[in-house]
């Protein structure tokens, strides 16, 4: 479906429309984004299908576009659920660039989205660069020191994490496109652990973006590799928040892929309950071999894997470094 929002004038004075393409939709302007988004990498089409052709229990994509004669030059995309969200898809025609396209469509995302209740909004991108510096200025900011990856908060971030996290009920779910734009305020959160959710490129406090991609695409039977389809994830969230608070995933390695899964599990603090009945959830079978990596500074994992039979194989010389501190990283093995 699409609404239109405004009629704007752009820096050169030419007029254009400002509007939305709230998915699913088969509309010619859908077709129209499709066009305007097609240097897209394998993994962001997949995840723009889905926005535009799928009802997703819950999620709603929105691309906010800018038109000429209906035709769209400019977009800047929220997928969100529950009012937390991911921010990306930020692209102007190049014939059509230097004439303020992405700061007005950012502008007038950033009031709808607050006006509809939303609380926060995390995307990625590089540190100090012209869109860092654009994100900045409609508030966005980086969730660690010198990071490009940024989040947005109606109330604080103290305050969303205090609430997103609270101690309640969870009920575990197979990882699905609907958890996709909550799992970043997981992945971000303020933490003591570096290694976050190493298979979706959460080290440090970093996004799922486009890592989750690969995982819920080999979990649908569509991942662009046919050694991606023994991947899985499952979840636990939050009865009170409907947040994620927990992860479990297993992804084959990328060089032995027949013969080694790389493990994951990441919790929110007081959830670390969630872990062992998560990894029980991955089914790991003892004729693969798998490897995970875990913090020093987080026992509460290590703990875990050592439960389930993983054992410590050698402290990593990769240290990973946040706020001033060097953090080791240890590499746990079973099988």
């Amino acid at each position: 479906m699409y609404y239109g929002l405004d009629s704007v004038t752009l820096r050169n004075g030419e007029p254009a429309q400002l509007g939305v393409v709230l998915g699913p939709d088969s509309s010619d302007r859908a077709r129209h984004l499709r066009e305007l988004l097609a240097h897209k990498g394998p993994i962001w089409q997949w995840q723009i299908e889905q926005s535009l052709t799928k009802e997703q229990a819950g999620a709603e994509s929105r691309f906010y576009i800018l038109s000429k004669a209906g035709r769209p030059f400019a977009n800047v995309m929220v997928v969100e659920r529950r009012g937390i969200g991911i921010f990306g898809h930020v692209y102007t025609r190049p014939e059509e660039r230097r004439n303020g396209a992405a700061d007005i469509i950012i502008g007038c995302l950033a009031d709808d989205f607050r006006q509809r209740g939303g609380r926060a909004l995390y995307l990625g991108t590089g540190f100090d660069s012209p869109a860092y510096r654009l994100y900045a200025k409609h508030g966005f900011r980086s969730v660690e020191p010198e990071s490009g990856h940024m989040a947005w908060f109606a109330g604080g971030r103290e305050t969303f994490e205090r609430d997103a996290f609270a101690p309640a009920a969870v009920r575990h779910e197979p990882l699905a496109f609907h958890h996709w734009p909550l799992l970043p305020a997981l992945a971000m959160m303020a933490h003591p652990a570096r290694v976050r959710i190493a298979t979706m490129d959460a080290v440090n406090s970093a996004s799922t973006e486009g890592g989750a991609l690969p995982v819920l695409m080999a979990m649908n039977g569509e991942a662009e590799h046919g050694k991606e389809h023994g991947a899985r994830a499952h979840v636990a969230v939050s009865e009170g928040s409907g947040v994620p608070v927990a992860i479990a995933c297993a992804m084959p390695e990328h060089y032995f892929w027949e013969q080694v899964d790389v493990v994951d599990l990441f919790c929110a603090p007081e959830f670390e309950a969630e872990l062992r009945p998560l990894l029980a959830t991955l089914e790991l079978g003892l004729e693969r071999a798998a490897i995970c990596y875990a913090d020093l500074f987080w026992p509460a994992k290590q703990d875990v894997l050592r439960a389930c039979g993983f054992e410590r194989a050698v402290l990593l010389k990769r240290h990973l470094r946040s706020h001033g501190k060097v953090h080791d990283v240890e590499l746990w093995t079973r099988g």
